[in-house]
């Protein structure tokens, strides 16, 4: 996940931990706080009226996705009581790649790994 300010396209502006998904919805964000304040910057929970921490926003919300300023990365990690060294890669974590010779199964000839129960 990466740090990132997230502008909505109702004008609202989020920062947050953030990872791009393959597919709809496209964006997962994790502890969002809504930024406020021109003077005094304030930092809220959002969306409002839940304590959910992980949330999933589609493209149709999502206007830009940029760096945020000192201040602002500043403030929300120190709301969410996190350093910036949490947030830098370690060097001795390499990226898998997948072979060549790997594919993905065709949908026919796929079979689950767990068991379905009926519904009623």
């Amino acid at each position: 996940m990466i740090l990132a300010l997230i502008l909505l396209r109702t004008g609202q502006t989020l920062m947050t931990q953030t990872e791009q998904m393959p597919e709809e919805p496209r964006c997962h964000l994790f502890q969002p706080m809504l930024v406020s304040g021109k003077t005094k910057l304030s930092l809220q929970p959002w969306p409002e009226y839940t304590d959910d921490e992980h949330v999933l926003l589609g493209s149709e919300s999502l206007l830009t996705v940029c760096e945020p300023t000192e201040a602002v990365r500043d403030a929300y990690l120190k709301k969410i009581g996190k350093t910036l060294e949490d947030f830098t890669e370690d060097p001795d974590e390499q990226a898998v790649l997948l072979n060549e010779d790997e594919t993905v199964p065709e949908p026919e000839d796929y079979e689950p790994r767990y068991a379905e129960e009926p519904l009623y």
